[in-house]
C-alpha cells in the first residue's frame, strides 16, 4: 500500500509514484480514492485490471514505461479526462476507451500503434489528440466526427498516407500538425518528382552523349576508309610523274 508520508497527497487525489524504478504494481495496489495518478517515469509493462476501479481519477500518466498494452479495464475509468501514455511500446489502443466520454486529452505519442480504434469518434470531449511518431497507416474516418478536436498531431508517422476528409476539409478544425505532416508529405513528393525529372534528364543526356560518341567513332572509321581508299592512287601518280 502507499506509505504514510503519501496519504496527505491521497487525501488531495494526488498519487505520485514516478519514477520509482517499479517493473509492477502488484505490491503497490492504487487506493481507490485517487483522482490524479503519476506513474510516469517507471519500467512498468503491464497496468493491473483494478485500474478500472478508480472511479474517482480523471488523470492518468504512464508515460516513459515499458507498456505493450493497456488493460480493456481502463473503459471503467468514466471521469477520465486526461490520458498521457507517450513514450512506451504501445502497439494498439483499447476500443473501451472510447467510453470515456469525458476524456479531453489523450498522448500516446511515440509508441508503435499501427491505427487507433474507431470508438475514439465517441469522446466528444475530446480535444487534444496527439499521436507523433508512431507507425501509423490509417485513421478511422469516426476522427472527423470530433467537433471539439482543435489539435491533432499525427506528423513522423511515415505509413500515413491519409486522414479523415473532414478533417482535411473543415479549416476550423485542426491543425497546425496536420498541415505540417501533408505539407512534409507534398514537400517529399515534390522532392521525389524533382529527382524523377533530374534523373530522366540526365538518362536523356547519356543516351545523347552515347549516340554522339557511335558518331564520333563512326566518323573516325569513315576517315580511315576514306584515306585508305586515297592512298594507293596517290602513291601511284607519284610514281607516274617521276
Amino acid at each position: 500500500m502507499i506509505d504514510e508520508d503519501e496519504l496527505d497527497e491521497v487525501e488531495e487525489g494526488l498519487v505520485d509514484l514516478a519514477m520509482r524504478g517499479w517493473r509492477t504494481l502488484d505490491e503497490h495496489p492504487l487506493d481507490p480514492r485517487s483522482k490524479r495518478v503519476q506513474l510516469e517515469h517507471n519500467e512498468l509493462s503491464t497496468l493491473p485490471k483494478t485500474i478500472g476501479t478508480l472511479e474517482f481519477m480523471w488523470k492518468l500518466d504512464v508515460s516513459h514505461n515499458r507498456l505493450e498494452a493497456l488493460p480493456r479495464t481502463i473503459g471503467k475509468c468514466t471521469r477520465l479526462r486526461i490520458l498521457n501514455v507517450d513514450h512506451n511500446y504501445l502497439e494498439d489502443i483499447p476500443k473501451e476507451l472510447g467510453s470515456c466520454f469525458f476524456l479531453e486529452e489523450l498522448n500516446a505519442e511515440h509508441n508503435s500503434l499501427v491505427t487507433v480504434p474507431a470508438s475514439l469518434g465517441s469522446l466528444q470531449q475530446l480535444r487534444e489528440l496527439r499521436l507523433k511518431h508512431n507507425r501509423l497507416e490509417t485513421l478511422p474516418v469516426e476522427i472527423g466526427g470530433l467537433d471539439t478536436l482543435e489539435v491533432l498531431d499525427c506528423s513522423e508517422n511515415d505509413q500515413l498516407a491519409m486522414v479523415p476528409q473532414k478533417l482535411r476539409d473543415d479549416s476550423e478544425m485542426v491543425k497546425f500538425v496536420i498541415r505540417l505532416h501533408y505539407d512534409t508529405l507534398r514537400h517529399i513528393t515534390q522532392i521525389k518528382e524533382n529527382y524523377k525529372d533530374v534523373k530522366d534528364a540526365l538518362q536523356r543526356q547519356e543516351h545523347a552523349n552515347l549516340r554522339l560518341r557511335d558518331a564520333i567513332e563512326q566518323c573516325k572509321a569513315d576517315k580511315e576508309a576514306i584515306i585508305e581508299s586515297l592512298v594507293p592512287d596517290e602513291v601511284a601518280d607519284t610514281c607516274t610523274v617521276s
